[in-house]
């Protein structure tokens, strides 16, 4: 009953979290943090944690999937140096330097034990970026770079951290030909579980009728693709992606699926990501009372820790930027001074981070007690204090109204060629319209139906043309939307759009459609 009812307590202050963080203007999955820490320090306040094996399998897919969901196969051809320059080259770079920092800091943990804090350390959360840098009005281009590193990253990272757990924990010597065998395999195997399981997943959909039940499967999947990946030893982030971006890309969605999908996976994203925030918070208390005497040396060692990473990373992100431009990739970012200030300062980590750290056995290392209060003070300095000062990072670097100006044409651009889609398809359907039902709908307004001196048989058949003509206007305008809305959908796929762009305009087209359809 305790847990329950700390669970809900959660559910409550993620609510609460989120409406103070709107009407202030801060991320709330800071403030959630904070507001946590805080409230379990009160005496006789019950916490409880979940098991550090089940943290990732319980709280990654979900919210791997509700990100996942949201990009295309176009983003990640467009985004390819992305992946490979920051999910891949960044977490080695981040996971050697900060590994030297903790082997400095933290004597006697040899090599394996040095990479064990570093590959936990090194990848951005996702869910946290994504969670506290989108409220701030970060601008979709360079959204768009921070997820999908974040989509891939951990791939990298839990590779490197299992590895050097396992060296550790076999008394064997690390090895980098058995790291990039290591990395290959869990890819590949992930990829391919990701493509055959999203493929059948759609398959599948085109045999449901119900849309709840379409939308419920989309719930099973992101957990089933996960618990396969990791027993066939391959990386369940990679799988879980890759599977939602083939489902989406491939699923027949209608525009009730899409509709109620939306709503049903914002509100389970804000949900999973305010608890799993929640026990972040909720593990200081804890993590204090173990580690004792020791505690302002781990919070020294974590605060070294994330400055290691973040100079790692801000210099990264500068070489990336002389790459971009020299290369004109004006869709990825950084591409100035600006976004790499940006980028760097949205190096969040989070939940992955934390639950890596907790996993590691008990007497694994000589600094066990300590690694809790280290990963904690890491997200401190990584996710609050950047979270908190987001906003006005934002306003200070100018970066909103230039690239607001990019996104308003884009979605003029969108919303042009939706239109004109829709036009060609209406002039095609008023070919085939009755010529009086097309008199009557011209005239409905000015003749308002209703001449008065008309007999009542008159009446009765302009009331009948008026019938025939809703009926048809009806037609015209759905058939009209559904030229929109394929165009919409064939747009989302291409390198060329931002698909949160297009998914904003086709999110009213939906809505225009099934208010036609409930007219009928």
């Amino acid at each position: 009953m305790d847990v329950l009812m700390i669970l809900t307590g959660l559910l409550f202050a993620t609510v609460f979290s989120v409406a103070l963080g709107n009407r202030t203007g801060l991320p709330w999955p800071a403030l959630l943090t904070l507001v946590t820490t805080v409230v379990v320090f009160i005496p006789g306040f019950t916490t409880f944690t979940v098991p550090s094996e089940l943290i990732l399998p319980i709280f990654l897919p979900p919210l791997l999937w509700a990100l996942a969901r949201r990009t295309s196969w176009g983003v990640i051809r467009e985004q390819w140096r992305t992946i490979v320059l920051l999910s891949v080259v960044l977490v080695i770079l981040t996971t050697a330097g900060v590994g030297l920092a903790a082997w400095y800091w933290l004597p006697g943990i040899g090599l394996a034990g040095a990479i064990l804090i570093g590959a936990a350390i090194a990848p951005p959360d996702p869910v946290a970026v994504e969670a506290v840098a989108e409220p701030a009005g970060i601008p979709h281009r360079i959204t768009t770079s921070l997820q999908t590193e974040g989509l891939f990253n951990d791939a990298a990272s839990i590779v490197l951290f299992h590895l050097a757990l396992f060296a550790i924990t076999e008394g064997n010597d690390l090895s980098v030909a058995s790291g990039v065998m290591n990395f290959v395999y869990s890819s590949v195997v992930a990829a391919v579980l990701g493509l055959v399981i999203g493929l059948v997943a759609a398959w599948f959909m085109k045999h449901i009728d119900d849309s709840t039940a379409r939308n419920a499967l989309t719930w099973v999947v992101p957990f089933g693709t996960y618990i396969t990946a990791e027993y066939l030893e391959a990386s369940g982030v990679i799988a879980v992606v890759v599977a939602a971006i083939e489902l989406s890309s491939r699923a027949p969605l209608m525009a009730e699926d899409r509709s109620s999908g939306q709503n049903f996976w914002e509100t389970a994203e804000l949900l999973f990501t305010g608890v799993a925030f929640g026990l972040i918070g909720m593990s200081v208390r804890d993590a204090i009372g173990e580690v004792g005497s020791d505690l302002w040396h781990s919070v020294f060692v974590g605060v070294g820790l994330s400055l290691v990473a973040i100079v790692i990373r801000g210099v990264w992100m500068y070489i990336v930027c002389l790459i971009n431009k020299k290369t004109n990739q004006r869709r990825s970012a950084p591409t100035r001074l600006q976004e790499v200030l940006l980028m760097t300062w949205s190096g969040m980590r989070g939940l992955v981070t934390l639950a890596l750290i907790l996993s590691i056995p008990t007497g694994t290392l000589a600094y066990h007690h300590e690694l809790a209060i280290i990963a904690l003070t890491v997200l401190l300095v990584t996710m609050v204090i950047p979270g908190l000062l987001l906003p006005w990072l934002m306003n200070q670097l100018s970066l909103r109204s230039q690239s607001e100006a990019a996104e308003d044409a884009m979605r003029a651009a969108v919303s042009e060629r939706s239109r004109q889609a829709a036009m060609t398809s209406l002039r095609e359907c008023a070919d085939n319209l009755d010529p009086e039902i097309a008199v009557a709908v011209d005239n409905w307004f000015e003749e308002n139906l209703g001449a008065g001196d008309l007999s009542s048989d008159e009446r009765g058949v302009r009331m009948e043309k008026l019938k025939r003509a809703r009926t048809e206007a009806s037609k015209a305008r759905e058939v009209a939307l559904l030229a929109s809305q394929a165009e919409l959908l064939r747009m989302r796929k291409t390198r060329e759009f931002n698909p949160v762009i297009v998914d904003e305009i086709l999110g009213e087209v939906d809505r225009a459609l099934l208010t036609v359809k409930d007219r009928k």
